[in-house]
């Protein structure tokens, strides 16, 4: 994308980017060098990130891709040098929104490697395309780096690696014990079984019960790579063979193990307070049983332990929400509506930001898989972009009926009401974030701070759990 106009007194952008610090930026110098050579000094700013993702972190993210957008937009700039595409964007949807604005803004986009195929254009098209292909080309580099740590890890408990050779030899200290664990394993049958086994050979490996746990799952341990296909390592000396190894993820064991995750997932769900010891004001330690399937909060720093069950705790939060819901005062809420109405248009911008997201990642696993272009209809994917489609459109008429509703701001009250107790039913936590000030345990009672705000009336602001009554 090249715009002959000279523009008077705007700058030209070197913009440079390593996505690690240990990588450099020799080669990115080297390829602008004789673009700069054309310039006064007063006429370049070089913008360079170093360490930073375009593939993890959005454009807020990154300081120095805002600083750009942002002297685009005041007509600044006259030409961006970058060494490829990748250097500015990997975000399909990022780069489209960078590449329309400097085409609305007369900016041109100068490519400095010298194996560029292919230099920028003012087509919004042609770049979505070729920022897709750069996406692909991320994603793939991504892929094999993790191969290449499935196969060839930094370490692994229980192994001693031959960095020269590059092989694994079991580690004398730990194969004893790991042989153990592996045999007593397959004989599990239950998660009392498996709790118990955990808890002796965490001690015996000096390890936690977690690695333990990915231990069982990982097939490095049998010599084997199944992240595509079963490749066997012949540079890993194995602790079981594959078999047994399969053996393990199929039979009882495996499904007690998954059990097992399944629940402690479940139970880790459930630390969502920020709840803090009413004795020395320290934030309380979250606590689990699987076995009991039970989690409470607790604190003994120095004082009597104060300890609350997660059950109890959220019920006592649940009916702090419905009477600060029930003394909700309308009229003064009401001359707030229509910003209320502003976060639900943002939040459903963001929705179908995400809906936009998966439908291009639906599109692409369609043209790369399948054959016969002219049959992409025919494609499994191509029923999951319809029902994409579908919620898209209803989003939009979600979204339709509720902008309608805005123009009377009683109407709108009336929603923000209904969204409130629909949150307290979905999202107690999120809710809680919001009109919950403080929540603070004693040893024989709770105290829970409502958060003051205009449009409670006739609201208690502190409750206090005696017992099972919320007083």
């Amino acid at each position: 994308m090249h715009n002959t106009r000279k523009a008077q007194n705007k700058l030209k952008v070197f913009f440079r980017r390593v996505s690690t610090t240990s990588q450099d930026l020799i080669m990115q110098e080297s390829a602008d060098e004789m673009y700069r050579s054309q310039y006064s000094a007063n006429e370049i700013l070089i913008m360079t990130e170093n360490g930073v993702s375009a593939k993890k972190l959005d454009m807020n993210k990154r300081p120095q891709m805002k600083k750009l957008v942002s002297l685009v937009m005041k007509n600044q700039v006259e030409i961006i040098y970058a060494f490829d595409r990748t250097r500015l964007f990997r975000d399909f949807y990022e780069s489209n929104f960078f590449v329309s604005l400097c085409k609305t803004h007369n900016v041109s986009i100068v490519y400095t490697s010298p194996g560029n195929g292919q230099q920028a254009t003012d087509s919004t098209i042609f770049e979505g395309v070729m920022n897709i292909v750069s996406d692909i080309e991320g994603e793939n580099i991504a892929r094999r780096v993790q191969e290449a740590r499935l196969r060839y890890p930094p370490k692994k408990l229980g192994f001693i690696k031959d960095k020269e050779m590059r092989t694994y030899s079991k580690d004398p200290e730990k194969e004893k014990s790991l042989h153990s664990y592996f045999e007593e394993i397959k004989q599990i049958t239950n998660q009392t079984e498996l709790e118990r086994n955990l808890t002796v050979y965490k001690k015996k490996l000096g390890t936690s019960k977690e690695r333990l746990l990915k231990l069982i799952q990982d097939p490095f341990y049998a010599a084997y790579d199944i992240s595509n296909g079963e490749h066997p390592l012949s540079h890993v000396e194995p602790y079981l063979s594959f078999d047994e190894f399969k053996e393990i993820q199929a039979g009882t064991c495996g499904a007690v193990i998954e059990s097992y995750l399944e629940m402690e997932k479940s139970l880790k769900k459930l630390n969502t307070y920020d709840i803090r010891c009413g004795l020395c004001s320290v934030p309380m330690t979250y606590r689990y049983d699987i076995l009991g399937k039970k989690s409470w909060y607790m604190c003994s720093r120095g004082h009597t332990k104060i300890l609350i069950e997660t059950e109890t705790l959220s019920i006592s939060v649940e009916q702090t929400l419905e009477r600060i819901l029930e003394s909700l005062n309308i009229e003064p809420l009401i001359r707030d509506s229509r910003n209320f109405f502003k976060i639900y248009k943002q939040f459903t911008s963001q929705e179908l930001g995400l809906l936009e997201k998966e439908k291009k990642a639906l599109l692409e696993r369609i043209i790369l898989e399948t054959e016969d272009l002219n049959k992409w209809k025919e494609s499994p994917e191509y029923n999951k972009l319809i029902q994409i489609e579908q919620k898209h459109q209803q989003h939009l008429i979600k979204f339709e009926k509720v902008r309608e509703q805005a123009e009377e701001n009683k109407e709108l009250v009336n929603l923000l009401r209904d969204y409130l107790s629909t949150c307290k039913l979905n999202s107690t936590d999120f809710l809680a974030s919001l009109l919950i000030k403080n929540i603070r345990a004693y040893p024989d009672e709770l105290n829970i701070e409502v958060s003051k705000f205009d449009y409670l009336t006739e609201m208690k602001y502190e409750f206090m759990l005696m017992g099972d009554q919320l007083l």
